[in-house]
């Protein structure tokens, strides 16, 4: 489990058993079982993807094998969908690493909370936020950017082509819109698969995903943090003497 992850169901733990105030326990209760019930998620994802049958996945997590699938069936396939997605010929044959996976997932449940049907750069932002990647967190962290005040402060892309809305309405037919990711956020997405391909990288990491979430000053991403007193190009300068930092070419 990453660093931040644990850190977090630890802290939300500690709020649940030694809290004082009533409500405040209710709601940390209600925000770790929604970790535990996405860990599940994704673990039962992965033994999916590993050959595990639904009957073994069951044993695993105590309840039967009708139950284990009615349970995770469809967020199973989604995660193995997106997995397969993100890591087909589009992204070169670079592998997307479980920390950026997570991230879109993460982003997703961002969106719904906020009453949004769609996945923008803004929540892919929070997603990258608490997804456990070390480099993207300790960056953002020594920037002065939470994942409260980004939450607090989120903007939206400062504009929607007409033509982007019409693909994204396309797309919310086919695809449903709990699962729809904006036009905007899913060229960021291909992006930094394409980028990362042309570096010769074997994975794609949360990172890099926020290099191509700030790439664009009119981005939610970049707008958000702009928000919460970020110099975007100061960001992108941080990101780059990473880069070189790993011996990867600036792109």
């Amino acid at each position: 489990m990453p660093t931040s992850r644990s850190t977090q169901i630890e802290a939300l733990v500690v709020r649940v058993v030694s809290g004082s105030d009533p409500a405040g326990q209710l709601e940390a209760l209600r925000e770790l079982r929604r970790e535990l019930d996405a860990m599940e998620s994704e673990l039962a994802a992965d033994a999916v993807r590993a050959g595990m049958s639904w009957r073994e996945i069951g044993a695993a997590i105590g309840v039967s094998k009708q139950a284990a699938h009615r349970r995770h069936r469809d967020s199973v396939a989604r995660l193995v969908r997106d997995a397969e997605t993100a890591e087909s010929n589009e992204g070169g044959g670079v592998n997307v690493s479980v920390s950026a996976r997570r991230a879109v997932r993460l982003a997703r449940q961002e969106a719904a909370n906020l009453g949004s049907n769609e996945v923008g750069t803004e929540h892919l932002l929070l997603g990258i936020l608490q997804c456990g990647d070390e480099q993207s967190g300790a960056l953002l962290a020594r920037l002065g950017v939470t994942l409260e005040a980004a939450r607090d402060a989120i903007q939206p892309t400062a504009e929607l082509t007409l033509e982007a809305a019409r693909r994204a309405y396309a797309r919310s037919e086919r695809a449903g819109a709990a699962s729809l990711v904006s036009p905007v956020a899913r060229r960021v997405l291909e992006r930094a698969l394409t980028q990362a391909a042309a570096r010769n990288l074997t994975e794609l990491t949360a990172l890099d995903m926020l290099r191509s979430l700030v790439m664009h000053d009119d981005s939610g991403a970049s707008r958000t943090l702009a928000h919460v007193g970020v110099d975007t190009n100061h960001l992108r300068a941080e990101i780059a003497q990473i880069q070189e930092a790993r011996n990867w070419p600036r792109v």
